[in-house]
């Protein structure tokens, strides 16, 4: 399996650690902070601006994560990045792993920031880099919102036509906020009986719901041909994979997530993976720190802390 990877050659490193975790969401924050806490030298890269993951998305209150009530999804994901700064874990902002190779029993990832590009060599990688919204065919434009949180917010409802497609808990929880924000109707689309919790769909009775084959058309804004103001797609969530990532490594399973043993490690040695990219059984904020976590220690016992 090793042999899947191309070989490290002719570059020159920018910094070696013990440790990188590849995403800043609750799992490799998580995953972070417990690394360097047990004294492991370690690297958290992530893509965007701020640490958070999908948690920044989110202007609602999170009520399902113990002890933090009260709180919505974008304060949660500002007290991470806030609680990763202030213990002092290396991280590296805006950056994007480009390409990973073997390197002298680790890994060699090229890394390219707004101020650092280069090698940085690792004994353990650590993918959490999460999942994104499936956006099926639709584009996400000012009237199609693509995953809930802020780009559902940002559409216009008000007195306006809404259909939601896709029958999860998103779904139906996307149409009660718009409801709540004053739209004059919402039609939810499931091709199958809805998914969703019991209670949120007992929350909207008010809202229209289909269940069966249907055709959306985002060019004419129809469903089965029925015009509405705009579509909520909420066909659940993906993987997202470092782009650096070997296309010929077996790592995925049937479903498209990184499988994983129960220490968290795939099946090549010292390239772990956290959080919801794995598929893990009920993926959340929670579930997601605590799989960081012990992804952390199996690291630092690994390497005899």
């Amino acid at each position: 399996m090793t042999a899947a990877f191309p070989s490290f050659t002719n570059s020159s490193d920018v910094g070696a650690f013990e440790a990188i975790v590849i995403g800043g969401g609750p799992a490799g924050c998580a995953c972070a902070l417990w690394l360097h806490k047990l004294g492991v030298r370690a690297l958290l890269v992530e893509a965007s601006d701020a640490l958070g993951g999908l948690q920044r998305r989110s202007p609602y209150e999170n009520l399902w994560i113990p002890g933090l009530m009260g709180h919505t999804g974008e304060e949660v994901a500002g007290a991470l990045h806030r609680h990763v700064h202030a213990i002092g874990v290396t991280c590296q902002l805006n950056s994007r792993v480009r390409r990973i190779e073997a390197a002298d029993g680790g890994f060699s990832l090229r890394v390219e920031g707004e101020t650092v590009r280069g090698h940085y060599r690792t004994q353990h990688l650590v993918i959490a880099t999460g999942t994104q919204p499936v956006r099926g065919h639709f584009r996400p434009a000012h009237n199609v919102a693509v995953g809930p949180g802020y780009p559902m917010e940002n559409l216009e409802v008000r007195n306006c036509k809404i259909a939601i497609l896709g029958g999860g808990d998103n779904a139906f929880d996307q149409a009660r906020f718009v409801l709540q924000r004053g739209a004059k109707s919402v039609t939810i689309y499931s091709r199958t009986p809805p998914r969703a919790q019991p209670g949120l769909q007992a929350l909207i009775p008010q809202a229209k719901v289909c269940i069966g084959p249907y055709t959306a058309d985002q060019a004419r804004m129809t469903v089965n041909g029925e015009v509405f103001d705009a579509f909520g797609v909420m066909y659940g969530f993906a993987a997202q994979l470092p782009d650096g990532l070997p296309q010929d490594l077996e790592l995925k399973n049937e479903n498209g997530y990184i499988a994983v043993n129960r220490q968290g490690e795939t099946v090549l040695s010292g390239l772990w993976a956290c959080g919801e990219v794995t598929d893990y059984w009920h993926p959340c904020v929670t579930t997601s720190a605590a799989h960081g976590i012990q992804v952390a220690k199996q690291i630092s016992l690994r390497l005899g802390r």
